[in-house]
């Protein structure tokens, strides 16, 4: 696989969870992760899976699934800096946000990221906001998916987003430089 994820950080305020807790062997299941969150985690999981493939629109998608109780807001920072989100789209290496999802969307919400060709080697990094609730629907935590569709393979994290809490690195990964070139010709 030509895309490689860094890492998936575990922060006491937003937990990144592969397939539900526990991420691994020697971690113990974050504390506010339950049962309930693997479920609504899958089905998020499943939605992505049925909108089908989304690289097909570009070399670089990333999309954050979430439920009906919150507004959650995907952050995607490139090699150079730059952070596309609802305030910064497009960004000046080709990044834009498709569409800001918020409470008034029906659920699950998905907000989606695309890079345009070429792509800018190095490290991208994905935060997660959770600014508001929808309705009084206020949970403290909520659970969230991350896909990532670009060259070679797909990548897909799940976590929990605390309530006013952004968390600016959830999940990381690299476009190698060989991968650009290769794209290019």
């Amino acid at each position: 696989m030509k895309l490689r994820v860094v890492a998936a950080m575990l922060v006491a305020t937003l937990v990144a969870c592969d397939e539900g807790p526990p991420p691994g062997p020697d971690v113990a299941p974050p504390p506010d992760w339950t049962h309930a969150s693997t479920l609504e985690a899958d089905a998020l999981a499943q939605a992505l899976e049925a909108a089908g493939p989304s690289a097909a629109a570009a070399p670089l998608t990333v999309q954050l699934a979430f439920g009906a109780s919150a507004d959650l807001d995907l952050y995607v920072t490139d090699p150079l800096g730059e952070a596309v989100y609802y305030a910064n789209t497009p960004s000046d290496v080709g990044g834009a946000l498709i569409e800001d999802r918020r409470c008034v969307h029906a659920a699950p919400r998905v907000e989606t990221v695309r890079f345009t060709a070429p792509l800018t080697p190095g490290r991208y990094r994905i935060g997660v906001d959770y600014p508001h609730a929808c309705a009084d629907a206020l949970a403290a935590t909520v659970p969230f998916v991350i896909q990532v569709d670009g060259p070679g393979g797909r990548e897909r994290s799940r976590g929990l987003a605390r309530y006013r809490v952004f968390e600016p690195i959830v999940l990381e990964f690299e476009i190698d430089p060989a991968v650009v070139v290769e794209m290019t010709r």
